[in-house]
């Protein structure tokens, strides 16, 4: 029988086909980046510079949302970590912008920029759910009331150049000073190709899925 990924100790570098058993899929990482992009081509000189990312970020993590909430997947925004949560409450993924070795087999990627005080408690809820005493743990280290305890948080990570994404999902497993430093685990995907900018729409075109009815977790209930 198969090893559910959410529950296993593993560590290495694996390909694209190890996605599928997180329950997604390439096709759909592929139209939230498509989109995103799209999205953020809605940019001027005359907006702040850090505009454009952040809209391609913002615009990734919903369009991924908008691929996996009609199969079951639900969100909650603790702390303002945006996770997308499988339907077994397991695990999460929280989209993030890389650096520039996201994506590579012989570098150790990273987000691009530092990462606050919720990522850490997600990554200390890594550590303690790969052990068994790890309910000793979070009432050591953690708040046991946190909404971010509980289940494994891996980051999806995306960078870009003129003609690629750059893209993996790992599982983050040590934080120091705002960064990450390693990974559990690493699912690289291969460089995703970007649409010409003449042939991408504009991002609200694009028809979206009515989330209205859906659940979403209260930060107390996590």
């Amino acid at each position: 029988m198969t090893q559910d990924v959410s529950t296993e100790r593993a560590s290495g570098v694996y390909g694209p086909e190890r996605l599928s058993r997180l329950g997604i899929s390439i096709e759909a990482v592929t139209r939230a980046l498509r989109r995103a992009d799209a999205a953020g081509e809605d940019w001027s000189p005359l907006d702040p510079p850090i505009l454009h990312g952040l809209l391609r970020w913002a615009r990734t993590t919903r369009y991924l949302r908008e691929e996996l909430v009609p199969a079951g997947w639900s969100f909650d925004n603790p702390r303002n970590l945006a996770r997308t949560i499988h339907p077994s409450g397991e695990f999460a993924i929280v989209v993030a912008t890389g650096d520039d070795h996201t994506g590579r087999p012989d570098a150790v990627a990273a987000p691009r920029h530092p990462r606050g005080y919720a990522t850490e408690q997600a990554v200390n809820a890594n550590n303690q759910l790969t052990f068994d005493f790890g309910l000793l743990l979070q009432a050591v280290r953690g708040e046991p009331s946190s909404p971010i305890a509980g289940m494994r948080t891996w980051l999806l990570l995306f960078s870009t150049d003129e003609e690629f994404f750059h893209v993996e999902c790992s599982l983050p497993e040590t934080y120091d000073d705002g960064r990450i430093t390693s990974w559990t685990e690493r699912i690289l995907l291969p460089p995703i190709p970007r649409e010409p900018a003449a042939a991408r729409p504009p991002g609200d075109t694009w028809p979206t899925v009515d989330i209205g009815a859906v659940e979403r977790h209260a930060v107390s209930g996590r």
